[in-house]
């Protein structure tokens, strides 16, 4: 994969943990798809985003530990994929969720 941003973005060993604050890493892969996925203080993925070649839209998904975090008891109410137009309502909404979900974490 390669970085979009700053290569350091995409090295989560290089990332330190304890900034208190979500990580953000912007990548394309070989086939041309863009990726953004969201790191907690612990470097596991809160939620993200991706954008086929083919694709007009981004589609924006919650991981399972957000799920879990929510007590949601059937794994069939696993939330679907959101349909986003632009990069920028992408980082707007992983930044929002990253961060309702690292305040919940922290109380």
């Amino acid at each position: 994969m390669i970085a979009v941003s700053n290569p350091q973005e995409s090295n989560l060993t290089a990332v330190p943990i304890n900034t208190g604050l979500p990580t953000v890493v912007t990548t394309i892969d070989d086939g041309g798809g863009r990726r953004i996925s969201v790191f907690g203080t612990d470097r596991t993925e809160i939620c993200g985003a991706f954008r086929p070649v083919d694709c007009p839209y981004w589609l924006m998904y919650v991981t399972k530990r957000v799920v879990d975090a929510v007590e949601r008891s059937q794994t069939n109410l696993f939330p679907r994929r959101i349909q986003l137009p632009t990069q920028q309502d992408v980082r707007q909404w992983l930044e929002l969720i990253a961060g309702l979900y690292m305040r919940a974490a922290n109380q």
